[in-house]
């Protein structure tokens, strides 16, 4: 399986939740593709909003080619 589209998911500053962890904070630096997948999301949905009778492949073809 090949990625299409890759996003920014190396220290992330991120909404987090003090229950989490001891310490009362309500951000925190995390990596990992659940931090890559929201950028991704947004950027589709700022598309889809724009041009709402675009297909996913056109939105899809957008993001790749979109430097």
């Amino acid at each position: 399986m090949q990625s299409d589209i890759t996003a920014p998911g190396v220290n992330i500053l991120a909404a987090w939740s003090p229950v989490s962890t001891a310490n009362i904070i309500n951000y925190n630096i995390v990596s990992g593709t659940s931090m890559s997948c929201p950028h991704v999301s947004a950027m589709v949905a700022l598309l889809k909003l724009v041009h709402p009778c675009w297909s996913p492949a056109a939105i899809k073809s957008a993001i790749m080619t979109t430097g």
